[in-house]
């Protein structure tokens, strides 16, 4: 069934519902709504739309002349169908030449499907021809708009090469009239005398090809004989037929953009002059920067090799010597706690705590040399060092320390293993001297195309930190994670503090390469410019 919406201006409920009977019964779906006053009518044209309005010519309170009014005034293209039992033919007459569309008596609905049909089927024929006159008046707008706008002048000149179209902004930049242009024929006015043989030959080659051109540079003149230089560029037109009517041109002014185009090319020709006068000096002072960048880095690595050497030694003088003089006086307290205790004196017991704290102080002092002295790294993976300073740690300062590797370490240099090495011992040293942390978890993760070092500890936040003022051991722990290519992280919170190292495996493998060099296995890398 058809769907229809239908307003009905009706006070019989029982027309009403004969009206509808024969809609339905003609192959209609109707959706509607019954009205008898003015004020109910514009309530519900205004409310949904309607298909079709069907009025009762005579009404009580109302009447269809009125409801036609009421549809008319708000500017509707609605089918209006009058349908009474009370209607002359002059009345008809008169209501058709007031805009009704169709009137039907109601002792007699035979016209009625008809009618509604041919009404709708006209009203979409009028909202068809009002669309596509609107679609037109809006095409025709945008093309005036879009001719005034463009800033390139457009010309058109047909098969024999007259000209039938020029938009404003080509009689602005020649300084033509439109009637002045259209319906002339080469040589043009604003060609040039002596250039006219040349824009001659240029659009007998555009005309020769049925394909657009890629644009010829010409020179035009203005009306007040002024030259100036254009960028030309022509499509062909063509016909219902699908054959070429004409031509297309599109001028664009480039004076403008040719001025600027010589005044870069100078300055471009200066600027080429004044780099090759500063490429001398450039290249010398980077190499003064490169060799004292190179100084600076041997001058820092040779530091940081006798810190270590240094610390070695003393670790060494405290283990050897000292160490050696602890014992001695270690086996001369035992022996007079034993004497003591042969004699029978008070002070044996004494003289047995004494020897007691002694040792304890002897075996911290001895901690404290290996410390010192370090792991030898030289033949040993990172994770197995590091899991030996996790087990120093709980030896010497008797607290929690865990090592936990995780992923595919792969080899690394040895410069790389010392330098994480002795970052998580600065961390591990800090956390404990300076958080006073109890419990430290040292990380090992291989993840992705880095190696990561992580060292948390449980204890208060690094001093250091709270001022935003890095300490030694944070600047040397820096140092160290920038000599291979690596970054370092330190994150304190109230809970833990994280110390965060990640070192890039092609930063690793520059590094490998730089180890080589400086063993001789590779030759150095000369120096070509």
């Amino acid at each position: 069934m058809k769907a229809l919406r239908l307003l009905l201006v009706e006070d019989s409920e029982d027309d009403a519902a004969l009206l509808l009977l024969r809609l339905r019964q003609g192959g209609y779906k109707v959706h509607s709504q019954r009205v008898d006053t003015a004020e109910h009518l514009r309530a519900a044209l205004k409310r949904e739309p309607w298909d079709i309005v069907i009025s009762d010519y005579v009404m009580p309170l109302f009447s269809g002349l009125e409801a036609l009014a009421v549809v008319r005034e708000q500017n509707l293209d609605l089918p209006f169908i009058i349908v009474s039992g009370h209607i002359g033919e002059d009345t008809a007459v008169a209501a058709m030449k007031a805009g009704a569309h169709d009137y039907l008596m109601k002792d007699n609905l035979t016209r009625l499907i008809p009618a509604v049909e041919r009404e709708l089927s006209e009203a979409q024929i009028r909202h068809d021809r009002h669309a596509a006159e609107e679609k037109l008046r809006h095409e025709h707008s945008f093309r005036q708009t879009l001719e005034s706008s463009i800033p390139s002048g457009i010309a058109v000149i047909d098969l024999a090469g007259r000209q039938t179209y020029v938009n404003p902004s080509f009689c602005a930049m020649v300084g033509w009239t439109e009637s002045d242009l259209v319906g002339a024929k080469p040589p043009f006015v604003y060609w040039p005398p002596e250039e006219a043989k040349n824009i001659q030959e240029s659009l007998r080659q555009i005309m020769s090809n049925a394909a657009a051109s890629t644009g010829f540079e010409l020179t035009f003149r203005r009306r007040n004989g002024e030259r100036f230089h254009v960028l030309l560029q022509a499509k062909p037109l063509f016909d219902d037929r699908g054959k070429v009517s004409g031509w297309l041109s599109s001028t664009t002014d480039i004076t403008e953009l040719k001025r600027a185009e010589d005044a870069l090319r100078q300055a471009h020709d200066e600027l080429e002059l004044r780099v090759q006068e500063r490429t001398a000096d450039l290249a010398a002072a980077y190499a003064q920067l490169r060799n004292a960048i190179q100084a600076r880095k041997r001058l820092e690595h040779e530091l940081l090799d006798i810190t270590e050497r240094e610390r070695r030694r003393i670790g060494v003088e405290l283990h050897d010597d000292l160490g050696q003089r602890l014992t001695g006086i270690a086996f001369m307290l035992k022996s007079l706690e034993l004497n003591l205790k042969k004699k029978k004196v008070r002070e044996a017991d004494s003289a047995a705590k004494i020897h007691t704290l002694f040792t304890d102080a002897m075996n911290h002092a001895k901690d404290v040399a290996r410390h010192l002295t370090a792991l030898n790294v030289q033949e040993q993976n990172l994770s197995s060092t590091l899991k030996q300073l996790a087990v120093q740690v709980r030896t010497m300062f008797k607290i929690s320390c865990s090592f936990r590797s995780q992923g595919r370490i792969p080899p690394l240099p040895e410069n790389a293993i010392q330098q994480l090495y002795k970052i998580a011992q600065e961390a591990v040293t800090n956390a404990i001297r300076h958080a006073k942390a109890d419990k430290v978890e040292v990380r090992l993760i291989g993840k992705g195309g880095s190696v990561i070092l992580t060292i948390r500890n449980n204890g208060l936040p690094f001093p250091s930190m709270k001022d935003q003022r890095p300490g030694v051991g944070l600047r040397i722990m820096n140092y160290r994670a920038n000599l291979v290519g690596a970054s370092l992280e330190v994150k304190p919170s109230k809970a833990a503090t994280l110390v965060t190292c990640s070192l890039p495996l092609h930063a690793a493998s520059e590094e490998r390469l730089h180890d080589a060099h400086a063993a001789g296995v590779l030759p150095q890398k000369s120096d070509t410019r």
